[in-house]
């Protein structure tokens, strides 16, 4: 569902429109409202909705300013403009900033559903083909292949498929909130496969850019899963049907199913290809073999989890082991395998690795072709992780501290939010690393981001700045603007920029 803010100064009209009209019906979730433009920055900031419907005139920031503010950060929020003041000067100022719905008070319920569905259409078109390119970075999209093997490499030897095990992902990966479609061609013989799935990359190169698309090759069967991207698939399935090689002697059976989300989609997909003894996930059109070795895993899995818990002799011997166990791997796809899955498990379970090293890690790994090659890299990365200790002390998680550290060194961005750290510089999903930072941190990303730049703001005060506000202003991230750092100042120390200096002089 996407996520809407209602933003109004009067407190009537702010519940008024929050329960004049079912939200749920619209595909829309209420997350908030907000009394001034100041507390609506900060929510967005928090929250990343997709829609803000807010007032012209607000204390703090009007609705103008708000907008200016987030049109220059790389969040893509949709406004609604709510003002009782027709001129055509707040209009023409609103479409500066690409916001083509104004609506004048008092509006009714027909107004506003009618608004919403326009922004919810446009915001769909745009997501299809543009925001989902943009979000399918090469760096993600190796990661999340890397992860969804090692997921498929544990789940074909457990009885039943275990939730748990993607659980462990689900800061890089969204499993649970986002519709998946998985298809199916049977009767595909091996010799024609890999130029049918050339087919299918060049259609959805095409029609569907941006959209990964997953491939495994079981026995003279094709399966292919993707993010769902559109309402109606009649034309993809049309083409699939179209897909039967002229010198096959049996014609392929071609159906899909939709998912409400990659989770269910994996309990099914592992249900029917478990069975088989060689599954090939594939990487593009490259076909990477997985195994039933399912010994050999376990042992590889148990050595990983005393590695994470070992120090000292302890953990030189049973580096040893490992080490031996990988040396004696002669399968060059599978030792890529086995390496994924100590990194990953290292990544997730432990402070020795973080998101964005383990991925740099796994693209190494994944470019070497010889098994020598592959052997030598990664016996060198695990020496290199484990040669300093892990840090089991931390206050917070490795890349709580990244965010932390993030901020502290970008304080002087006033265009700096959570959803650009954790998706230019983390590679991790925004909700997951908003929830673990205000449980990790006990507050909200926007209030401790507000208290850095107070407590920079008064180190320069105290330092001598006094006459310089606007280059305070803009040296703790609040832009051009001496008036915005003046109110957030006031509103969290209870004085202005220049009475907290004067009070550091001595004055009342």
């Amino acid at each position: 569902m996407l996520k809407l803010i209602i933003a109004d100064d009067e407190r009537m009209i702010r519940e008024s429109i929050s329960s004049l009209i079912d939200w749920s019906s619209l595909g829309i979730e209420l997350i908030g409202t907000c009394r001034d433009g100041i507390e609506a920055y900060n929510m967005i900031l928090d929250e990343s909705p997709d829609i803000v419907m807010t007032d012209i005139r607000m204390p703090g920031l009007s609705g103008l300013e708000l907008i200016e503010r987030i049109s220059q950060t790389d969040m893509d929020t949709q406004f609604i403009l709510l003002s009782g003041f027709g001129e055509f000067e707040y209009a023409k100022q609103a479409m500066k900033y690409r916001v083509h719905h104004y609506l004048l008070k008092p509006c009714n319920e027909a107004q506003i559903m009618e608004s919403m569905r326009d922004v919810i259409q446009e915001y769909y078109h745009r997501q299809a083909f543009q925001d989902l390119k943009e979000r399918q970075k090469a760096l993600t999209a190796n990661l999340h292949h890397s992860i969804l093997a090692n997921i498929i490499n544990e789940q074909i030897f457990l009885p039943e498929p275990a939730e748990s095990s993607w659980n462990a992902y689900s800061g890089f990966m969204d499993f649970y909130n986002t519709g998946y479609e998985m298809c199916f061609l049977h009767y595909l013989e091996e010799d024609y496969f890999i130029s049918v799935l050339s087919c299918i990359y060049d259609y959805m190169a095409e029609h569907a850019p941006g959209i990964e698309l997953y491939s495994i090759y079981v026995k003279n069967s094709l399966i292919l899963f993707f993010e769902g991207y559109q309402v109606s698939y009649d034309k993809f399935d049309t083409f699939m049907h179209s897909l039967n090689p002229n010198a096959q002697s049996v014609e392929l059976d071609y159906k899909r199913y939709t998912f409400s989300s990659l989770g269910k989609l994996l309990e099914t997909m592992i249900t029917k290809i478990k069975r088989y003894g060689i599954i090939y996930f594939m990487n593009g059109l490259q076909p990477v073999p997985t195994c039933n070795y399912k010994n050999l895993i376990s042992e590889i899995e148990d050595l990983s989890t005393l590695l994470i818990e070992a120090n000292g002799s302890e953990l030189k011997s049973h580096l040893e082991e490992l080490t031996a166990i990988l040396n004696d791997i002669s399968n060059p796809d599978f030792l890529k395998q086995a390496g994924s899955r100590i990194l990953i498990k290292f990544a997730t379970e432990s402070n020795y690795l973080s998101s964005v090293d383990t991925t740099e890690y796994l693209m190494d790994l994944n470019q070497q072709t010889e098994i020598g090659a592959v052997r030598t890299l990664l016996c060198e990365k695990l020496i290199e992780i484990l040669k300093e200790p892990s840090n089991h002390s931390q206050r917070y998680s490795p890349f709580i501290e990244k965010v932390m550290q993030y901020v502290e060194e970008h304080l002087d961005n006033p265009n700096l939010t959570l959803k650009s750290i954790a998706e230019n510089y983390l590679f991790m999903n925004v909700d997951y690393v908003s929830k673990r930072f205000s449980k990790e941190t006990k507050q909200k990303f926007s209030n401790y981001i507000t208290i850095l730049r107070i407590q920079k703001a008064k180190q320069l005060l105290a330092e001598g700045h006094t006459e310089q506000i606007q280059w305070i202003a803009q040296q703790v991230g609040c832009g051009n603007n001496p008036q915005y750092f003046s109110q957030i100042f006031k509103k969290n120390t209870g004085m202005t920029p220049s009475a907290y200096a004067k009070k550091l002089n001595g004055g009342e």
